[in-house]
């Protein structure tokens, strides 16, 4: 049977937010209240693992990165070390930006001029391959850090630097950095013209890959994740450029695993979730088949052909009182 997996960084923040107006978002309302829930398997990438039928994990989501962008693995520790926004709020700090798409090439190089003493002092090299995306490559294996940034935008930062030892041990080299970026030109420039600031960086992803021995056949799509992109380039798989699911041919539907990548406020990404994926899928008659929708940890929803096409066309007949 065809299983579809679409992996959605931050889906659970998304559904969550769809629960306060399902007038806004209706099927993405229909795949929470039909959905069988996936419980989060706790490691960043298991949603990519689970469509792959890998038991273990894919383990190191930066070196994955790290291969998109570079085209070699790093010969020692990764990991993704991201220029972030943080702000002050009621309750302190907190993420206010998770990522910086319009960082620009010069502006990069100038903060990581600014962090080479502090980064040289622990031995350590950063680089940007992409301008928005950080790597610090290390002698040793750099543990995981946080997390993907995405995942605790808007949250309190003191939180989730005193939930575990190792946020903890990450606290004191995020505070001497935010102290360098605070007043740093290219942040002053970037605030005057009503820009984000990079006045942190965000470690995540660090780790050992797995090994990706024994990954079933499945057909690679995405719309610019560089952890899907270095994933298909260990198997050796091309990745299909897709936007969106409207006009694509039933013939598309197999076995396949799609990434959405995430840029750009959560109302919009969940709008364009519902209406470029989950809106088109709902309307059309395929043969049978599964549907995960899942977040990076896992956690998500199953649903089968009965589960979504046959009660979705009940549910659409004239007169059907939901």
């Amino acid at each position: 049977m065809a299983e579809l997996t679409i992996v959605v960084p931050d889906l659970m923040a998304l559904a969550d937010l769809a629960i306060r107006d399902p007038l806004r978002w209706p099927v993405m309302n229909r795949v929470l209240a039909r959905g069988r829930s996936l419980p989060s398997q706790g490691q960043p990438g298991e949603g990519f693992a689970r469509a792959l039928g890998l038991k273990g994990g894919v383990g190191g989501l930066a070196r994955y990165c790290f291969l998109h962008d570079t085209g070699h693995l790093p010969e020692g520790g990764c990991a993704r070390l991201d220029p972030v926004e943080v702000g002050v709020g009621p309750r302190g700090l907190f993420l206010r930006s998770a990522s910086m798409p319009d960082l620009q090439r010069e502006e990069a190089d100038a903060l990581i001029l600014e962090l080479d003493h502090l980064m040289t002092e622990f031995g350590w090299h950063l680089e940007a391959s992409v301008p928005s995306r950080w790597y610090v490559l290390t002698r040793e294996s750099l543990r995981a850090g946080l997390g993907p940034p995405i995942l605790a935008e808007g949250e309190n930062l003191m939180e989730r630097l005193a939930g575990n030892d190792l946020a903890k041990e990450w606290a004191k080299l995020l505070n001497e950095i935010q102290i360098l970026l605070h007043q740093h030109p290219v942040n002053l420039k970037r605030e005057q013209e009503g820009r984000a600031q990079a006045n942190c960086l965000w470690p995540w992803g660090g780790g050992t890959d797995h090994s990706l021995d024994g990954a079933r056949k499945v057909t690679f799509w995405s719309d610019g994740d560089p952890v899907l992109g270095g994933i298909a380039e260990v198997l050796k798989q091309s990745v299909g450029k897709v936007e969106s699911l409207a006009g694509m041919s039933d013939s598309w539907f197999g076995s396949s695993l799609v990434s959405l990548h995430a840029d750009g406020p959560r109302e919009q990404r969940l709008d364009a979730l519902e209406q470029a994926w989950l809106a088109p899928l709902a309307t059309r008659g395929l043969k049978p088949w599964t549907f995960i929708l899942s977040d990076l940890d896992g956690a998500g929803y199953k649903l089968g052909l009965l589960d979504w096409w046959a009660r979705w066309r009940k549910a659409s007949m004239p007169g059907d009182q939901q």
